[in-house]
């Protein structure tokens, strides 16, 4: 947090002097475009973190030609008697952006280590936009070799997000610790499926293609799911399943099934209830192996 501090309260302390440099240099006279167009970069690079991407050269001279123009179509000089202010001008500029950057690569790391907390060093799902295709390839193999293959669909329970809080602040909490288990589910369901699965984010769900998995070794890996899940995140499981071909022979299908199970069964029993054997087992799909 201190490399986040300190910046901020350099910005602060920057921008404090520059809007009151005519107070300590009465001879000097910074035009209102200067103004409006610090005030105006300062809001663009913290809430555009992407242009952070960018060389630091290229960001620092980005705004100088913006503030030139500026200043030729306020009918300004540039030149003559007027270089010195526009020299001063340009410089306040790129101190501005120097600091307003090094504020966003701070925000940026900070945002990496919560996600590398919360998700883990492994790879997070991906939106469903850009799993389908593999998903896609992998029902038609299935259903052209006729193998087995089965999808869930899995969310959180919201009620099992215990909150006790005003109306208002609940609900802003609620999605907070929402996203937060769904960043816990996420990391669990890599670490505990096997390679050859696919998983898939779509809203505020996953969806979880595993070939070679039978119906009958569905609620193997279901219990499983939701036991590992409620003693590392502490939430309750949401889980809908289909297979293939016995409940859909498309890829649509398969997805559209799952999804309708999973909101139509109801919570799932107490984990407390579910025998300590069907946490430690592994299901016997787990010894299929499939190369990608």
């Amino acid at each position: 947090m201190q490399r986040i501090r300190v910046p901020v309260v350099s910005l602060v302390l920057w921008l404090f002097l520059f809007y009151n440099i005519e107070r300590l240099s009465p001879p000097l006279d910074i035009t209102d475009v200067a103004y409006t167009f610090v005030l105006v970069l300062v809001v663009v690079e913290l809430l555009l973190p992407r242009i952070h991407r960018l060389p630091l050269l290229a960001e620092v001279a980005m705004p100088i030609p913006v503030l030139a123009a500026l200043r030729v179509w306020e009918h300004l000089d540039l030149w003559g008697a007027a270089l010195p202010l526009t020299v001063m001008e340009m410089a306040c500029v790129i101190v501005t952006t120097l600091l307003a950057r090094w504020i966003g690569l701070g925000l940026r790391e900070f945002e990496d280590v919560v996600e590398h907390i919360t998700i883990g060093p492994r790879q997070p799902p991906s939106p469903l936009s850009i799993e389908q295709s593999e998903m896609y390839r992998e029902v038609r193999r299935a259903r052209s070799y006729q193998r087995p293959a089965a999808m869930l669909a899995i969310g959180i329970e919201t009620e099992s997000l215990q909150i006790a809080l005003d109306r208002l602040t609940k609900e802003v909490q609620q999605v907070m610790m929402k996203r937060y288990a769904l960043a816990g589910v996420s990391k669990t369901l890599c670490e505990e499926l096997q390679d050859s699965s696919f998983i898939a984010v779509q809203d505020d769900h996953f969806l979880v293609l595993m070939p070679e998995v039978t119906p009958d070794e569905l609620s193997g890996v279901t219990e499983r799911l939701r036991q590992v899940v409620s003693k590392r995140v502490g939430v309750n499981l949401r889980i809908g399943a289909a297979s293939l071909p016995q409940d859909a022979i498309t890829f649509e299908s398969l997805i559209n099934q799952a999804i309708r199970d999973m909101n139509h069964k109801p919570p799932p029993w107490p984990t407390d209830q579910i025998s300590q054997l069907a946490f430690e087992q592994r299901p016997a799909h787990e010894s299929v192996r499939r190369e990608k």
